[in-house]
């Protein structure tokens, strides 16, 4: 899977030399399928924070969430905050977990099973951090620049604090930063024609960056024998990117733009648990969220100003309930969920101050949903659990404005896991399941871009593609180490991809539905201390992904990979840990990547090349952290490669061949982290 087959052959040794170990520090809970590591077990490799303790545990990858997928079941990543979902939709898991000192972690509990009262989400492992008992004012403040070439600079400052009295838990996060895009950059975009020959030759910069403030909250206290949580995010985005295209051939000329889109985000949550009797709990959840997008880009050449423009409101209100009941042999999860979603978005296109026309430039969406859902699992022996259910999903949507539309859709996704555990160091996982993709309300509406040239028509006949899901998982844990390996298959229906749009004004290039394809993935997931080898300190973390995916190509008849589908995907992480010394660093490499989009009139290859990051990390005392790092230091360049066609593809000629090449360089940067009470 990897190209140095050295390495893993190497880490096949290793882990074959640890395969007797027991798992270290780890106890058994009284829950069934929950195993509990306190925070002392992570001592070795002197973790500075939640995150840091979470990417040790064995047989665990941590999955995030996905903030755009619409209502709250399935949208949670495979992290528990004292037993709960972090508050906020729009909070990554990665961040959320680096702002809990890993001094105020307690303990993390491993959970495999559904029946030890945890709404698992459909994920088949998920991770519970369990925080010290507050009794005063704990927290973090930390500070972070980093240097890039031609002057920019990302930074960021924040903090957060927790203060508890008894059942009366507050939580405060806030910070401010600057993110600089490092897969743009500084470069060059010349065009050839279908021989080869260079038609147009230029230098070219795109940095890209984001602005950001933002800020978080909750508050949870004891209410009528239960306990009740609100939570609430402000978030405002600044993108934006300055271009320079400075063409010396045929004819030399300037050309300039400028990306601006202010993004606004506002959520507010309520939860409230109660225990109903010993066994079971009730759950209530309520979440109103709201984002609002104004972006306008720009591009000044010769021949005059192009500008385009998008605004856009968007509104989500979910409400939830969920009952849980734990049995000796038998669990059972129930509950309904309602959301109601609107999208109201206008675009615009004007070249040299004439008003182009685009289909489906105003539109407003709006969805009603509901779904059923119901989980049972049965511990059929003291080796065997079956987790079986499903869900019932309805929703309507209706579409005004440049287009009209009402589209009423149903679904039934049933799913079984079953576990079978032969030993207390070995796992398999056989997974069956459906599921039903989400319309992306955004793919309704056109969407023009000066940079690339390009207008991406909306789409109302757009339906949601489907797939059935067989999964087979092995898990092996050794000492403190793991390996997991996972084969799976999907057969998709309705595929989702790219399809040309007619309409009277012309033909437009449009996200939509091209038939059935399959999709087969291989993966892998290791966590080898090395420290029985000999190696004291050294932990080598490696994921992989092979894939391959089919579709029939709407315009060659050509069978082909799904656009958007990267066929390897590889991480391989190494660090090393020096307690006497109070040193940790560490060096992490990206296999690279090759992502291909089949539009109507052009293939579009985006390329990511390998890459190595550094760091190194100095704890001069447990409250203080210094963190240095180096990344891109292969200084590796991301290459665009389009080839634009005269016409539709798969009837036209190559029309030329267009090469972007952009660098962000190696850069450099510090952090220090100061961590407050226990």
């Amino acid at each position: 899977m990897f190209r140095t087959s050295n390495v893993a052959r190497t880490l096949m040794v290793a882990l074959m030399a640890s395969a007797s170990v027991s798992v270290a520090h780890a106890q058994s809970a009284d829950r069934a399928g929950v195993t509990q590591f306190p925070a002392e077990s992570f001592a070795r490799s002197q973790p500075t924070t939640a995150l840091d303790m979470v990417k040790l545990l064995p047989g665990f990858r941590l999955v995030d969430g996905d903030a755009d997928l619409r209502g709250y079941a399935g949208a949670g990543g495979n992290i528990l905050i004292d037993g709960r979902r972090p508050s906020s939709k729009q909070d990554a898991l990665e961040e959320v977990l680096k702002r809990i000192p890993a001094r105020g972690v307690d303990h993390i509990e491993l959970i495999r099973s559904g029946g030890a009262g945890f709404d698992m989400q459909g994920h088949a492992v998920i991770a519970n951090v369990v925080r010290n008992r507050i009794g005063a004012l704990s927290g973090r403040v930390s500070a972070e620049g980093a240097l890039f070439r031609h002057d920019y600079q990302g930074y960021r400052v924040g903090g957060e604090m927790t203060y508890g009295v008894g059942d009366k838990v507050l939580d405060l996060a806030g910070a401010i930063y600057t993110e600089i895009d490092d897969e743009h950059g500084f470069g060059l975009r010349n065009r050839y024609d279908r021989n080869g020959a260079p038609i147009r030759v230029a230098t070219y910069g795109q940095p890209e960056g984001d602005n950001v403030k933002e800020l978080s909250g909750s508050y949870q206290q004891g209410l009528a024998g239960g306990t009740v949580r609100i939570n609430g995010l402000l978030k405002n985005t600044d993108m934006f990117a300055n271009i320079d295209d400075h063409v010396t051939a045929p004819t030399a000329f300037e050309a300039s733009g400028t990306e601006r889109v202010k993004t606004r985000a506002r959520e507010a949550g309520l939860q409230y648990t109660r225990p109903l009797g010993a066994r079971s709990q009730v759950e209530l959840i309520g979440i109103h969220r709201t984002t609002g997008v104004d972006g306008t880009d720009r591009s000044f050449s010769p021949g005059g100003e192009d500008t385009t423009r998008e605004l856009s409101d968007a509104s989500e209100t979910i409400l939830r309930g969920v009952f849980r009941r734990q049995g000796q042999l038998v669990s059972i999860e129930a509950g309904v969920e309602g959301a109601l979603n609107v999208l109201d978005s206008h675009s615009a296109l004007e070249e040299e101050g004439i008003n182009i026309p685009l289909p489906a430039a105003n539109v407003r969406v709006e969805e009603k949903r509901a779904e059923l859902f119901l989980t049972t699992t049965w511990q059929v022996a003291s080796t065997l659990t079956v987790e079986a259910g499903g869900r019932y999903e309805t929703s309507r949507l209706t579409q005004s404005g440049d287009s009209s539309l009402t589209k009423a859709l149903a679904f039934v996704k049933p799913r079984m896991l079953a576990r079978w555990s032969p030993s207390t160091s070995n796992e398999l996982r056989f997974l069956v399941e459906r599921e039903v993709g989400q319309l992306d309300f955004g793919d309704f509406i056109s969407s023009p871009s000066l940079t690339s040239g390009t207008v991406t028509a909306g789409n109302k006949d757009l339906e949601p593609d489907s797939l059935w899901r067989a999964e087979l998982a092995w898990e092996h844990r050794f000492g403190e180490g793991s390996v997991v390996l996972t084969a799976r298959h999907e057969a998709i229906s309705n595929v989702v991809d790219r399809v040309p749009v007619f309409v009277p004004g012309g033909v437009f290039d449009a996200v939509g539905n091209i038939g059935n394809g399959t999709r087969d993935e291989a993966q892998i997931d290791l966590n080898l201390p090395l420290d029985r080898l000999g190696v004291k300190g050294v932990t080598v973390q490696a994921n992989g992904v092979v894939r391959r995916s089919r579709v029939t190509d709407p315009a060659t008849g050509e069978r082909r990979r799904i656009s958007g589908d990267l066929p390897v995907e590889g991480k391989v992480s190494v660090t090393h840990d020096l307690p006497a010394q109070h040193l940790r660093w560490g060096v992490n490499y990206v296999l690279a990547e090759e992502e291909i989009s089949y539009k109507i009139d052009e293939i579009e290859v985006d390329r990511l090349p390998d890459r190595v990051d550094l760091f190194v990390e100095y704890k001069p005392t447990p409250q203080w952290t210094l963190r240095a790092f180096a990344k891109n230091v292969t200084n590796s360049a991301v290459t665009r490669v389009r080839d634009r066609y005269t016409g539709l593809r798969g009837t036209a000629p190559i029309n030329y061949v267009e090469r972007r090449e952009l660098n962000s360089g190696p850069y450099f940067g510090l952090s220090v982290q100061r961590t407050f009470g226990k």
